[in-house]
């Protein structure tokens, strides 16, 4: 995309909501919107709720809404919209990419100005490179502005736009009961006007006035207007809603989180009774426990109680990262800078971890330990953690790519994965607790973050990791070793970032050539091969450390022990 020249004086530009819960997504497609002379970012939002909200206070000239989000989805969010605002909406998500899905024909339903596929994978990291002139070119169009000049080599991709167009009376007794009860109840005669409302319902909808006779979509106007439709059908299909979890938009814009209950009554008269109750506490539990546990422990203990983490032995993968030479990189950034620096880097990575399907465990200083198949097993536990690994590798581009701390070396982080069975359960004090794991797996993973820096490695995973695996990884195998603490050995494998290119295939070669000699005691031949190896690739690390080892052993064996069985035992941790 070519630069583009600043606005006329006088000229306003437009203001774009983004909304994604995805963090990488928000600041990629944020920085792709200001790019644009004609564009501006006139906010974010990480759900519909607070989407609403930023609505009202912001009123933008477009929204860019994902469909798949925490609190309020994308299609309840776009639903609510095209009851109350005009202001276009363009769809960017990955779950409509098919031009017959229901998601797709949903949101041209709903009103979509437009549906841009989102790139495969929530952290779409080729956002920038890949999807820049679609998301612009959409949104001008859609706003009404001249196209956007793009490269000869740029070809839209395909949009799919949709047109645009430009009273009965309650007896005193069960006045009395309603009036009584700690949920709000609004009573509705069969011609959907207000017949009772007791001063729960007051209280919790934030609304002083509820007159007699006040129509069914008076109560439940503004972004409400789902929840009238709702209502109304149960008395049209006499269907009763049942603990029905939804969000209520009070009028002075808060959101209050209802579970309501509706049900037609047939005589006298066929009222509709609505009852709800804030469960205002239940999700602000669920938000602290957000805070202090990952999402999956905080359902479970809400849902089950903390009894259902008080203990299991569970098979799992243990991801743990760590940057490298961070102390020197805080001594010159100072406090503040430190702190920033790695709020930033942890936003970051959490995204890719949650995106993956990873428990964040905690955080160790600049370190991450994040669990996979725990609390409960998820399928492809080992897959997912060394996807989310990689994913890791290339957020960190992003992070360095959007550093302003004036610091000339990037950020450099090792990764371990390691997979067994551990103790999982909430541990600590009585009255401090985490959930943590603890087993040989967990300390296996630090162990492996730890000697990256030895085979010159980014990602190191053991043999029992890869032995999981269910997909094509491209790999190699780097050592055999026994690490300090533990008996059993372990095979090592580097992880690749991205597949070796074809012309590194003579390299890889003579490395794993010079492996297998050296695993059966042939130090000669594989001190040749691992020669050879540097020759083609002089940075391996890997190469350069089992080339010495040879040499040593060759040179001494005396001093290691013997028989040789090929597993070297690691003494620093």
């Amino acid at each position: 995309m070519t630069d583009q020249p600043a606005p006329a004086a006088g000229v306003m530009r437009r203001r774009i909501l983004v909304v994604d819960d995805s963090f990488i997504i928000r600041r990629l497609v944020s920085e792709i919107i200001a790019s644009d002379p004609m564009l501006e970012i006139a906010g974010e939002a990480e759900n519909g709720k607070i989407a609403l909200q930023q609505v009202r206070k912001l009123n933008p000239d477009l929204i860019l809404l994902d469909i798949e989000m925490p609190e309020m989805s994308g299609l309840e969010t776009l639903r609510r919209l095209s009851l109350r605002s005009p202001c276009p909406v363009i769809i960017l998500s990955s779950l409509v990419g098919a031009a017959d899905s229901a998601e797709r024909l949903e949101a041209l339903r709903l009103g979509a100005a437009a549906i841009i596929a989102k790139p495969s994978g929530a952290v779409s990291l080729d956002l920038k490179q890949q999807r820049a002139s679609e998301i612009v070119t959409t949104a001008r169009r859609v706003l009404g502005l001249p196209a956007v000049l793009v490269d000869a080599t740029e070809a839209d991709a395909p949009v799919l736009t949709a047109a645009v167009s430009g009273t009965a009376d309650v007896a005193p007794s069960a006045l009395g009961l309603i009036e009584a009860l700690g949920s709000g109840v609004l009573v509705f005669d069969s011609a959907s006007r207000l017949v009772a409302a007791n001063r729960a319902a007051h209280t919790i909808l934030r609304m002083e006035v509820l007159p007699k006779g006040l129509p069914l979509r008076s109560v439940f106007a503004d972004y409400n207007e789902d929840l009238a439709e709702d209502l109304t059908a149960v008395q049209t299909t006499h269907q009763p809603l049942e603990a029905l979890d939804c969000e209520f938009a009070t009028p002075g814009g808060d959101w209050i989180p209802l579970r309501l209950n509706a049900r037609l009554l047939a005589a006298p008269s066929e009222s509709l009774v609505v009852s709800f109750e804030d469960i205002s506490r239940q999700k602000d539990l669920e938000t602290v426990l957000a805070r202090t546990q990952s999402n999956p422990v905080a359902r479970i203990m809400m849902d089950q109680g903390p009894d259902a983490l008080a203990g299991a032995m569970l098979p799992a993968t243990i991801l743990f990262s760590d940057i490298r030479n961070f102390t020197s990189l805080a001594e010159a950034l100072g406090p503040q800078g430190t702190v920033r620096l790695l709020n930033d880097y942890f936003s970051f990575m959490a995204d890719v971890l949650r995106d993956q399907g990873g428990v964040i465990d905690k955080y160790i200083g600049d370190a991450i330990m994040a669990l996979f198949g725990v609390p409960q097993p998820t399928g492809g536990d080992a897959d997912r953690a060394v996807e989310a690994a990689r994913v890791m590798l290339r957020a960190l581009d992003l992070v360095n790519e959007r550093r302003r701390d004036g610091l000339p070396e990037p950020l450099r982080i090792g990764i371990g994965l390691a997979t067994g069975t551990v103790l999982a359960g909430n541990i600590g004090s009585p009255d401090r607790m985490n959930y943590t794991v603890i087993g040989d797996a967990a300390n296996l993973s630090s162990r492996l973050e730890g000697i990256t820096k030895t085979y010159g490695a980014s990602i190191l995973a053991c043999g029992e990791t890869v032995s999981r695996l269910s997909r094509p990884v491209p790999m190699r195998l780097v050592d055999v070793v026994r690490v300090k603490g533990q008996d059993r050995p372990t095979e090592v494998y580097e992880i690749f970032v991205e597949a070796p290119a074809a012309s590194e295939a003579n390299w890889l070669d003579a490395h794993a050539t010079g492996f297998s000699a050296y695993r059966i005691g042939s130090f000669a031949m594989a001190e040749a091969a691992f020669g050879r190896a540097l020759e083609l690739a002089p940075q391996d690390l890997a190469s350069a450390t089992l080339l010495t080892r040879c040499r040593a052993l060759a040179r001494d064996p005396e001093t290691f022990a013997m028989p040789w069985d090929g597993v070297w035992s690691l003494k620093e941790k």
